[in-house]
């Protein structure tokens, strides 16, 4: 305001500048979650739509394996689920290294 900067030229070069490291860490977080969706509500909500229309990896995981017994497919999808969150984390955490912010690790 000193300068002259009007809200806009405030906001670019003085606020964004001091907020990028928190959305950085944010969004490498959120990826970690990124292939989860609201268990529960499709969960509630299938009957409505259709168990076809409505099945997500979280409720493959729930009648396959907890329902029918196939304890060995549902965990590989769990599992398989889980490394590909692990492989977007690392990869955001990189590539926010390598754009000058500072990651999570």
């Amino acid at each position: 305001m000193v300068d002259g900067a009007n809200a806009w030229r405030r906001i670019w070069h003085v606020t964004l500048p001091g907020i990028v490291n928190v959305i950085v860490l944010l969004l490498i977080l959120r990826l970690g979650s990124v292939l989860t969706v609201g268990f529960e509500q499709i969960l509630l909500q299938q009957p409505a739509v259709g168990a076809d229309a409505a099945q997500v990896l979280d409720t493959f995981v729930y009648y396959r394996g907890v329902l029918g017994g196939d304890w060995g497919l549902s965990t590989t999808v769990g599992l398989v689920k889980g490394l590909i969150g692990t492989v977007l984390v690392i990869g955001a955490n990189r590539l926010a290294k390598r754009a000058g912010t500072g990651g999570v690790f």
